[in-house]
């Protein structure tokens, strides 16, 4: 997997194609595994597009007792394996993002694994493929790299400060996520 995703939250315009896509994939059940979230429903209709943030040490992956959700050589955090499953949720619990979903007539979780059967092949996932604002994108690591540069500058010039010790430190390298609160 040569590409990356990258997001820029403020970029999201609500129209939630991102998630008619997903329900569309393939092996997807007709559920969607990405979100569109407000940033804060009383103030204002700003939304993001919420996915999987594919975690360096993934919460939902450490708290699984039955090992059931297992990561790929590229760092792609897979849904649980229907055969490992043992429906206790703890993954839907232990996600600092809350992306994780449990279907209790199925007895199994499912959350986004970027369309892994397209990214291992360098093929955008469902969602960024159709994302009219590119709000999610999946991108090369040297675009993504002059994008964060670009967006450093910027939020030098605006005085913005990147906050420490919060759950964006989670996610790895080579996804690239921004928001007006993060440098």
């Amino acid at each position: 997997m040569n590409k990356i995703m990258y997001l820029e939250f403020e970029r999201c315009i609500g129209c939630r194609a991102c998630q008619a896509a997903c329900r569309e994939c393939g092996d997807h059940d007709a559920k969607e595994r990405n979100y569109v979230e407000y940033v804060d429903f009383t103030e204002s209709r700003q939304t993001f597009p919420m996915l999987c943030m594919q975690c360096k040490d993934p919460a939902c992956a450490r708290v699984c007792p039955a090992n059931a959700i297992q990561i790929t050589e590229e760092g792609v955090v897979l849904s649980a394996m229907e055969e490992k499953c043992i429906g206790c949720r703890n993954c839907t619990f232990g996600c600092p993002f809350g992306i994780p979903k449990f279907d209790f007539e199925k007895n199994k979780m499912y959350k986004c694994d970027m369309c892994y059967d397209r990214t291992r092949e360098d093929i955008a996932p469902m969602c960024a493929s159709v994302c009219p604002s590119d709000a999610i994108r999946f991108i090369d690591f040297d675009e993504m790299q002059q994008l964060r540069r670009r967006r450093t500058q910027m939020n030098l010039v605006e005085g913005k400060k990147p906050q420490e010790g919060n759950k964006w430190d989670y996610v790895p390298e080579f996804f690239g996520v921004y928001t007006d609160s993060q440098s």
